[in-house]
């Protein structure tokens, strides 16, 4: 038996043992009132009954002992015969009280009470009794229908939850054989939902934590390691070297050192982006004016290709995104098509049913449709073989993804119209 199943059986047997419990303990007290009141309204009833036989003994002149006991057989329904009081001279105590005009409970060989009392000033002795059982054929199953009914309401109750719980269990355990997928997918309105929400938020983070260490190790081992190995030739070299050539290995370091530097700020960008740091402020402007301003400051700041733009949504259409962290996305796409563009980059924008997408266009080779995916992944590039800086370290488009994925939106990669690649921005305009 699982954990999971012994807990629910145990939690099972616990309420149904507290149903129980509390059931018989009511229906203990219950009985034990029902107990008293009927004893009084018995009293009450014989009380009446004796009376009754009397004022009938009264005013039917001489008794016939068996047409008496009859009629108030017939009338009180219940068994009535009469009895000489000299018959209960044996029993001392209890003739004694007979006498005395006291009502006396006996109990017959079926251990059934009856209830016998002197008629006034008369030799006679009234039994009444034992009074028909009153059996109740609905109270002998009612009862234990009412304890099953609870028993399956219980079971109804606590097995959902079982199931709500074996499925975090499963995840979890999933999660421990290096599944980092795994995820608990719980009901919504399951009272567990909060719990699994907060086991997938930590194993997302976990996953997370362990893809930034595989891409920092694969950082460390592969991106570090040529710029150092030069480095590293080029002291050896200078030592020995002409003067003539002394500067030639210096320029060789200080080009090596700068990229190490771009490496590390690439990296640390990238890291900043992380899931837990993604907090961006959201907040209201007008696009198209923002891309207009934006394409003056590049062409006045960059030497590189000049951007131009297409076409714009209407001057007075407001979206929502985070102004910086968008601009650090076009920066990072616009700055891979000043690498690849030939001639033209174009920036354009488009806002259809409540979506904002944002195009960077130019006139490069493209982007095969296999290599799409892969390279919003970090450390990726088309053709690693080539120069580094037209390749660059693999971060820009990763750190782009990023970006769009606080926005809960995506990068789109397409092939241009006139040739080249489209990559786009999407993202929910409120």
């Amino acid at each position: 038996m699982s954990r999971v199943r012994w807990v629910f059986l145990r939690a099972y047997l616990l309420v149904a043992a507290l149903v129980l419990v509390t059931g018989l303990g009511l229906e203990a007290l219950l009985a034990e009132r029902d107990q008293q009141a009927l004893a009084q309204r018995e009293a009450a009833l014989l009380e009446g009954a004796f009376r009754y036989a009397e004022i009938v003994r009264d005013q039917s002149g001489p008794i016939d002992n068996a047409a008496f006991s009859q009629r108030l057989t017939r009338d009180l329904t219940l068994p009535a015969a009469l009895f000489p009081l000299a018959d209960f001279q044996a029993l001392e105590a209890r003739y004694a009280q007979l006498a005395a005009g006291e009502t006396l409970q006996l109990y017959d060989t079926e251990d059934r009470p009856v209830f016998y009392r002197r008629l006034a000033a008369s030799p006679w002795v009234l039994a009444l009794g034992p009074a028909p059982g009153l059996e109740n054929e609905r109270a002998k199953w009612v009862v234990p229908l009412f304890y099953a009914f609870i028993a399956l309401a219980v079971y109804l109750w606590i097995r959902p939850l079982t199931k709500d719980l074996e499925a975090l269990q499963n995840a979890a355990q999933a999660f421990g054989r290096q599944d980092f997928g795994s995820r608990a997918s719980l009901p919504a309105g399951s009272w567990l939902r909060p719990l699994a929400d907060a086991f997938n938020s930590m194993a997302q983070r976990i996953q997370w934590l362990l893809q930034s260490h595989r891409e920092l190790t694969h950082a460390v081992s592969h991106e570090l390691r040529t710029p150092l190995a030069r480095l590293r030739f080029s002291l050896e070299m200078l030592g020995n070297a002409e003067e003539a050539d002394r500067e030639r290995f210096r320029s060789s370091m200080n080009r090596d050192i700068e990229e190490l530097n771009q490496l590390a700020e690439e990296m640390l960008g990238y890291a900043e982006l992380e899931q837990g740091n993604l907090s961006g402020q959201l907040q209201p402007f007008e696009v198209a004016a923002w891309l207009q301003t934006y394409v003056e400051y590049y062409n006045e700041h960059s030497p590189g290709i000049a951007l131009t733009l297409g076409t714009l949504p209407p001057a007075s259409a407001v979206v929502a995104a985070d102004e910086r962290l968008l601009g650090r996305a076009l920066d990072n796409l616009v700055g891979n098509a000043q690498r690849f563009a030939r001639s033209r980059i174009t920036l354009r924008a488009q806002l259809s049913q409540g979506t904002c997408s944002v195009h960077v266009v130019d006139d490069g080779p493209g982007i095969p449709p296999d290599k799409r995916q892969a390279v919003l992944s970090a450390y990726v590039r088309l053709a690693p073989d080539e120069a580094r800086e037209r390749q660059g370290f693999g971060l820009g488009l990763a750190i782009v993804n990023r970006i769009m994925a606080m926005h809960r939106g995506e990068v789109i990669i397409a092939d241009a119209e006139s040739g080249g690649a489209d990559i786009s921005l999407r993202w929910p305009a409120v």
